[in-house]
């Protein structure tokens, strides 16, 4: 998993407007950020947590809704998240198909519209990937703050932000995309001024990958329907094309968001054991085509249980 917030890396080029004036946009309304919605009541004593590798604070409690909006639980919801939307992404660089490791890529929308967001990716060069829709970015003038909070959190700039009195006032609307994707993109000329996508690093392991997802995870919005996802697959990582032989889940212990190792209560080498989703046997799923005889259609893997060929009357006469 990452050891950084990725601010670092998105600072290095000019052309990432992380940074942006204030706009107002009639969709703002409309999109409320992971966990500021109602809390469950049922997550039980708040309990902080501490990496002792590179100091990061995690708060933790007993028990935990695992829902997306809830302010106490939103983290659970992330962490599972991310273990399965890495898992599905990363499968495909196993299934052998893929030269390349996924990179994280951003580009630039007008809006909050997957469709549309799935189309730009593919237009930009990408064969597939998970996809993440952010609606805003930090306004200007809160910057120095969330970043100054960050450091003294060992947390992203977006979490810190929550712990403070300016909270979601610190965000400005800026509809953008991030994806974990395949594909070399198009070519963009040096020195061009012309910002088509931000190619940010490449994901090397399961774990970077997880832990990226788990980072977009915590600042995305909150789906307006419960039946809704706020992430997407497409391209080869979609569903109806890549497929795994096995799942299930294996026991754990919870591990720092920053840098993936063991976290401990404070004070000790207690750990605390978690449940971790596991996928294996990756593979593509292969389209069967479809045989028409006499009219009727037959599976060519049953095609012999089907009642053309247990009935003569099914057969064609011939000439």
């Amino acid at each position: 998993m990452i050891d950084h917030d990725l601010y670092e890396d998105f600072a290095e080029n000019p052309l990432y407007l992380d940074i942006v004036p204030k706009p107002q946009h009639p969709e703002e309304s409309k999109f409320r950020m992971v966990g500021t919605g109602p809390a469950c009541g049922t997550a039980g004593d708040r309990i902080p947590m501490v990496c002792p590798e590179c100091g990061t604070e995690v708060q933790t409690s007993s028990n935990s809704c695992g829902h997306v909006e809830c302010p106490s639980c939103w983290s659970t919801w992330a962490r599972r998240a991310a273990e399965r939307t890495a898992a599905r992404t990363w499968g495909y660089f196993e299934t052998g198909e893929a030269k390349h490791h996924p990179r994280h890529i951003t580009f630039d929308v007008d809006t909050v519209d997957f469709k549309a967001a799935k189309k730009k990716a593919l237009a930009l060069g990408f064969t597939g990937g998970l996809l993440v829709i952010h609606p805003w970015r930090i306004s200007k003038e809160y910057a120095a703050i969330a970043a100054e909070e960050a450091e003294r959190t060992h947390s992203n700039r977006y979490d810190a932000l929550r712990s403070t009195p300016e909270g979601l006032a610190a965000l400005v609307w800026s509809p953008h995309v991030h994806i974990l994707a395949y594909g070399k993109g198009i070519p963009i000329e040096k020195c061009s001024g012309e910002y088509q996508y931000r190619m940010i690093r490449k994901l090397n392991s399961l774990d970077a990958v997880q832990g990226v997802a788990y980072y977009l995870f915590s600042h995305t919005f909150i789906p307006e329907n419960p039946n809704q996802r706020v992430y997407r697959y497409f391209g080869v990582c979609l569903p109806q094309k890549l497929a795994p032989s096995w799942t299930g889940k294996i026991g754990d212990l919870l591990r720092c968001p920053q840098c993936n190792n063991p976290i401990v209560f404070p004070g000790s080498n207690t750990c605390k054991e978690v449940s971790h989703y596991v996928a294996e046997g990756w593979h593509v799923v292969k389209k069967i085509p479809v045989v028409r005889i006499a009219g009727s259609v037959v599976d060519p893997k049953n095609k012999f249980d089907m009642p053309y060929f247990k009935n003569p009357t099914f057969w064609p006469r011939s000439a």
